[in-house]
């Protein structure tokens, strides 16, 4: 019996490198085979948030489209908002609540416990902040370029 495909949300960092190349997203290789790729609605309001021009715009809606047409766009449900809402407690309390931009995590936190929900490895550039995260709640987590 085959083994199941293997689950990965791209963290923004990582759609990041690609853009700011002024490439299209092809080189997938540091992924494991066969891998079920999703895209986390969170990550789209991070990139459209920083597209400026209408060469990013197209590649974004491009983007969408295709992972909204394989079923493959994920948005954090109520499960997941509470999930993060603790953990963005705990995280304030570890680290203080003012000196850790806690606004600014609450992204990353909805990323890694909607994948944690979906089983999926978030593959991310941030190592610093996701194991921040990873150490008040567990997910997969993969540091792209490692």
């Amino acid at each position: 019996m085959a083994d199941s495909p293997a689950k990965a949300i791209l963290d923004t960092s990582v759609y990041l490198s690609f853009l700011r190349k002024g490439a299209d997203i092809h080189d997938l290789n540091f992924l494991l085979r066969p891998t079920l790729l999703y895209m986390s609605s969170v990550v789209f309001i991070e990139l459209y948030a920083g597209a400026w021009d209408r060469l990013s715009l197209q590649r974004l809606n491009r983007l969408h489209r295709s992972f909204d047409g394989l079923g493959r766009l994920i948005s954090p449900d109520n499960e997941v908002w509470f999930r993060a809402a603790r953990v963005l407690q705990q995280f304030g309390i570890r680290h203080g609540f003012e000196e850790t931009g806690l606004a600014r995590l609450t992204h990353d936190i909805l990323i890694a416990m909607t994948a944690r929900k979906i089983g999926a490895t978030v593959f991310t550039l941030n190592a610093r902040d996701f194991e921040r995260i990873r150490a008040l709640q567990n997910f997969q987590l993969q540091v792209y370029g490692n």
